[in-house]
């Protein structure tokens, strides 16, 4: 019997990770638009260093 395939590709798991990274801004009393900005500024130099 083979296992199943995980249902959560690692594109998904990515999204919820910058997803709790925003909820994370707006808990800790940024705007929407600041988190916003903060949570592209993080992706953003994620993508970077792996270039």
């Amino acid at each position: 019997m083979t296992e199943p395939e995980d249902p959560i590709t690692q594109l998904a798991a990515a999204a919820v990770q910058l997803h709790e990274l925003y909820d994370s801004y707006i808990e800790a009393g940024f705007t929407e638009a600041q988190a916003f900005e903060l949570t592209k500024a993080t992706l953003i130099a994620s993508i970077s260093r792996k270039s």
